[in-house]
């Protein structure tokens, strides 16, 4: 008789379920690395803004020339703060996923325990059984005198 672990199938649903948490646990980093990449471009945009604006600055430069850079440095500035505040979104829907990861895997783990707990056990068993029949033929043998 082989084993047989009696909730393989539940275990196989924890398995598959931490699976999915996974998946989705790399798919929500690319996203949040996608995000945090944009907003290192705007931030070095606005950089680029700033120095391209200080150098302009050191000659004679038009009022509606500054005004045009003051505005497009502000409107930078506004996309930065809305990609600061969508990276800090993003964030947390990874936590949360890491933490219902965490919880699949302790789920998960619980069952594999209890696998080879069982699994132990009827190795024990099976042993157990297998010296019973030896020591049933044994007394077999010596009840009939056909020991040596």
């Amino acid at each position: 008789m082989a084993f047989h672990f009696r909730f393989a199938s539940l275990l196989r649903v924890r398995e598959n379920q931490e699976e999915e948490l996974q998946l989705k646990m790399a798919r929500e980093q690319m996203i949040l690395k996608g995000h945090r990449d944009l907003l290192a471009d705007l931030q070095a945009q606005r950089g680029q803004m700033l120095a391209e604006m200080e150098e302009r600055k050191k000659r004679k430069i038009p009022g509606s020339l500054f005004m045009h850079y003051m505005n497009g440095i502000r409107s930078k500035e506004l996309e930065i703060v809305m990609q600061q505040n969508t990276v800090a979104s993003q964030e947390e829907v990874v936590a949360e996923i890491r933490s219902q990861l965490v919880e699949a895997m302790k789920k998960r783990k619980t069952m594999e325990v209890i696998r080879e707990k069982d699994l132990q056990h009827y190795l024990r068993e099976a042993v157990r059984q297998e010296q019973n029949q030896n020591d049933e033929q044994a007394i077999l043998r010596y009840g009939r005198g056909d020991y040596e």
